[in-house]
């Protein structure tokens, strides 16, 4: 066995063994990455697994999947071949992401070797070919591997820098903001939605994480940016109960409760809003149970189907059937926020996590103040804000004090990585029609207040 084989048998018997490797394993491989025509056959299944939502590999599912394999020859092993590479790596690794970057070196070296192979194959059957060639060939040959090695070394220096930082500067002369669809909190950010990049919105119910999701969602849409809504609580017709509200300034408990009352007006602005809706590129989708596999899988169709999706609110994050569950949640989540984001980056989106604020996080101070939330007051706090590159938090005083006149929603920047944090947005929120807009007002507990 060769040391190449070994090392395409310890990713693909670890992705087997464990669902953590087997999701990194269908985020970072493909099948492409092995020599070994049966490896690549395997490697094909597991990736397509992923695909259609499957968790736990087996040796039925790899009969199901391996029809679909486009080489000819679909010789993988069979389910002994399966047995073997499991029994033989079925102790964890907490190296996995190692051995992944290696198979990667390996694959780009035997692809260079190769194509110097054929060269040095051919000077040598080629009767006019000197010495002299030959040993050029082989030197070049050399050259090459040893560039991979020293490409694979993750250090720039300064002068490297240098150029690279000028060719930033280029870029993002007509690199656009990518909005949130709010231009009051576009103000605040330095990056806005940049594909690749990741945010938490949290609240504690009732401060309207989902009501600004789809505000956000609508407004990116209407400037022609592809928007898909993962929505693990509320049905579809409930996500586009609060859109129409909001464009037709009908309370949704008349849109709900009192449809057969709606007035010929009120029907006229109704069937105004759906038209102008008719063609935003905003796909919603409500399964309530889902994988971050399936996810991945169902963004992909949409971009197959000609969907350009740049953004991707997910509401909620915890209700991921893989995500907030089982033992140790905060390093389960840090984990899934971690593929989240190789999953964004490969892709090209930017995924909004809403996410939900524990029971510490609300309340009145001692002092009788209503209390702001902290990142602290997230639930699992530290594997959320550890991964995001802007987190935001929600807050409104009407919620515990119904009798003010205004409800202000206040959107606090927590973390903004690259930019201030610290800051905080005002919105003025109409709840019974999911509305929020633009304000001077203030609210009554805090800096300004009337």
């Amino acid at each position: 066995m060769t040391a190449g084989s070994s090392l395409e048998q310890a990713v693909l018997g670890h992705a087997l063994n464990s669902t953590e490797c087997f999701q990194t394993f269908a985020n970072e491989v493909n099948a492409d990455d092995f020599a070994a025509t049966n490896h690549k056959v395997l490697a094909h299944c597991l990736v397509k697994m992923a695909e259609l939502g499957i968790t736990t590999p087996d040796e039925d599912t790899f009969q199901l999947v391996v029809p679909a394999y486009p080489g000819e020859d679909k010789d993988y092993g069979g389910a002994e071949y399966i047995r073997l590479l499991k029994d033989g790596y079925a102790n964890p690794t907490g190296n996995y992401a190692h051995l992944i970057t290696s198979l990667k070196l390996q694959s780009v070296k035997t692809e260079i070797g190769t194509r110097h192979l054929e060269r040095i194959l051919k000077a040598i059957n080629n009767p006019i070919t000197s010495a002299h060639n030959v040993r050029q060939a082989l030197d070049d040959a050399v050259a090459s591997l040893e560039k991979v090695e020293v490409d694979a070394f993750g250090f720039e220096d300064a002068a490297s820098m240098g150029v690279i930082y000028e060719r930033e500067l280029e870029a993002r002369v007509t690199r656009p903001f990518c909005t949130t669809g709010i231009s009051e909190l576009d103000q605040l950010l330095t990056e806005g939605f940049a594909p690749g990049k990741l945010t938490v919105m949290a609240g504690f119910t009732g401060m309207a994480k989902s009501t600004i999701a789809v505000a956000m969602a609508h407004r990116i849409a209407a400037h022609d940016i592809g928007v898909g809504f993962f929505s693990m609580e509320a049905q579809k017709e409930s996500i586009w109960d609060k859109l129409i509200s909001s464009l037709t300034s009908i309370p949704i408990v008349r849109l709900k409760k009192e449809t057969a009352n709606l007035t010929e007006e009120e029907r006229s602005r109704i069937e105004r809003a759906i038209t102008n809706t008719r063609d935003l590129p905003l796909l919603i989708n409500d399964k309530a149970s889902m994988s971050m596999a399936e996810m991945r899988y169902q963004i992909m169709a949409a971009k197959r189907r000609g969907y350009d999706i740049k953004n991707v609110f997910i509401d909620l994050f915890g209700k991921l059937e893989d995500v907030d569950t089982g033992e140790n949640l905060a390093a389960k989540i840090q984990m899934k926020c971690k593929q989240m984001r190789v999953m964004a980056q490969e892709l090209n989106f930017h995924p909004i996590m809403i996410v939900q604020i524990g029971r510490q996080g609300f309340g009145r101070t001692r002092a009788g103040a209503i209390k702001r939330p902290m990142l602290t007051d997230i639930k699992n706090a530290n594997a959320y804000a550890e991964e995001s590159d802007l987190t935001m938090l929600l807050h409104r005083n009407k919620y515990y004090l119904p009798e003010l006149p205004d409800d202000i929603l206040e959107v606090h920047i927590a973390k903004q990585r690259d930019g201030e944090a610290g800051t905080v947005c005002f919105l003025e929120m109409f709840a019974d029609r999911s509305t929020v807009m633009a304000t001077h007002k203030r609210p009554h507990d805090g800096p300004g207040a009337e």
